[in-house]
């Protein structure tokens, strides 16, 4: 029978239902996960040779085929076996290595200890407070540390700025590099995954569809 969750066992943390080694612990593991819904940002808590379990925003049903990708751009695929109270328990598709897999993480990782998040496609109209002024700015992409814009707005490297994305917030950040038209931006406190998540999935927070 296959495992749901309107038959999930009343248990403190549902665990897969399939032979696996050692579980290893690896919270604020952050992915983008992708399904036939699109794509969203999810949290993995932890992860064996055969599975992971990870906190999601949005409905996902048993069965689903899911791939979640890593900072490093590691790919997981997978199916969902169980779905409950906002995390899912997802069994890969083939085993992996879980130390090769944390070690190539971990090797991202710079010298601050920060790795670049996973950037989602974002394209819609935001607000850049910069030198006393406001700009209206085109978002293009979007991680919980930083973002991708387009505007005609005059901005210096290693300044600070303010952007105001639909939804979301004000977020206060810092200027990392400037192209022709476009700039990068580096959050001064990443977005917290509470938020990022529902604005992922609703369309409306940033269109007001």
């Amino acid at each position: 029978m296959p495992l749901t969750s309107s038959v999930m066992p009343n248990l403190a943390e549902p665990q897969l239902r399939i032979p696996r080694g050692p579980r290893v612990t690896t919270i604020l593991l952050i992915g983008k996960l992708a399904s036939l819904s699109g794509e969203t940002i999810c949290r993995i808590r932890n992860i064996s040779d055969d599975g992971l379990m990870a906190e999601v925003h949005g409905a996902f049903a048993v069965n689903d085929a899911i791939a979640v990708t890593l900072k490093a751009g590691d790919v997981l695929r997978g199916r969902v076996r169980w779905s409950l109270n906002g995390r899912i328990g997802v069994e890969f598709d083939e085993p992996i290595h879980v130390a090769e897999l944390l070690s190539h993480v971990a090797n991202r990782i710079g010298p601050e200890g920060i790795a670049r998040g996973p950037r989602f496609d974002v394209d819609c109209c935001a607000e850049l407070l910069a030198a006393h002024q406001r700009h209206e700015v085109r978002l293009i992409d979007l991680s919980q540390g930083g973002a991708r814009l387009v505007g005609e707005v005059h901005l210096v490297r290693d300044s600070i700025v303010r952007l105001l994305v639909p939804g979301l917030g004000e977020c206060e950040a810092a200027v990392r590099w400037v192209g022709e038209g476009a700039y990068g931006l580096s959050f001064l406190e990443p977005l917290a995954f509470a938020d990022f998540g529902p604005w992922l999935n609703d369309r409306s927070l940033r269109y007001g569809a």
